[in-house]
């Protein structure tokens, strides 16, 4: 009988220290709004917090990119619309440069405004975005373009830097700058030789270069637009998966306060049952009589 109120006594000990522990997390879970406060919480719901937290990272760092690529994507775009409306004006002083009803002198004052206009495009061919040029292929830190005379020079390389923007997915952070102004610079450069000779024909020939020249812009803004396009729509997905990994997270480790709540005073009546009827043990005169 004694061996009885023996197994009796620590069955007891273990029942109230089960619901103790019990309490304890009901507790917790209500003060911290959190079901996992450690890992032996739920070893599974761990693991799954962990793979959620390294997808989360990496997309931050996709995020982070596509916002520097898009950034130096529309810094390019907006320096070739620029680009675009100071040929159109270099054009339009070629062409009165080309007509017969003007003089020698004339056409060395619309030289001179080529030569300005020819300069300003130098300016956002040698264009810096955070430090960074953004028409020098790879080599971001040296300027891109010099120029000696009316002979302006590539000084980059045609390695543009690319960038993981999603799982897969590389995007180009901006264009080679020979692929965009080596065409403008040498239809400039023939055009000031025409007009510095007082030809009107050879004013007229370099003309018809500008049409290409032009196309060949439009193309290149196509395919930044393109990609801006692209980072946008992947803008939204990474945004799209942020979300779902976050209410993944929220199922694994919020708690729910009003179950949490409910928990802890079943645990309390449980608790308080066992005291009850743990009574008899309790009111023992000592130790001896339950062990023997």
């Amino acid at each position: 009988m004694r061996v009885t109120e023996s197994i009796a006594y620590r069955n007891f000990l273990s029942d109230l220290s089960n619901l103790n522990e019990s309490s304890n997390k009901a507790l917790r879970e209500i003060s911290s709004g959190k079901k996992l406060s450690s890992l032996r919480d739920s070893p599974s719901g761990s693991a799954r917090l962990v793979s959620i937290s390294d997808l989360e990272s990496k997309i931050d760092q996709y995020t982070s990119n596509v916002g520097d690529s898009s950034f130096f994507l529309r810094a390019a775009d907006s320096a070739l619309n620029e680009v675009n409306n100071l040929i159109a004006s270099i054009y339009t002083r070629g062409s009165q440069a080309g007509t017969e009803t003007i003089g020698a002198e004339e056409r060395a004052v619309l030289a001179g405004e080529v030569r300005s206009l020819r300069d300003q495009i130098l300016s956002l061919a040698n264009s810096q975005a955070r430090g960074r040029y953004i028409f020098a292929g790879s080599l971001v830190t040296d300027v891109p373009f010099t120029i000696v005379g009316d002979a302006v020079t590539y000084q980059g390389n045609d390695d543009v830097n690319s960038v993981a923007v999603d799982r897969g997915t590389e995007v180009e952070q901006g264009v080679s700058g020979s692929e965009v102004f080596d065409s403008i610079f040498e239809a400039i450069e023939e055009l000031l030789a025409a007009m510095d000779g007082n030809n009107t024909e050879d004013i007229q020939d370099a003309l018809g270069q500008f049409s290409n020249v032009l196309s060949g812009l439009g193309q290149v803004r196509a395919k930044i637009g393109t990609n801006i396009g692209l980072l946008e729509n992947i803008q939204s997905n990474l945004e799209t998966s942020k979300i779902s990994l976050k209410e993944q997270k929220s199922r694994i480790e919020d708690a729910d306060l009003a179950e949490s709540a409910v928990e802890l005073n079943r645990i309390q009546t449980s608790l308080e049952a066992a005291i009850s009827a743990g009574g008899s043990l309790l009111r023992k005169p000592n130790l001896f009589d339950i062990i023997g």
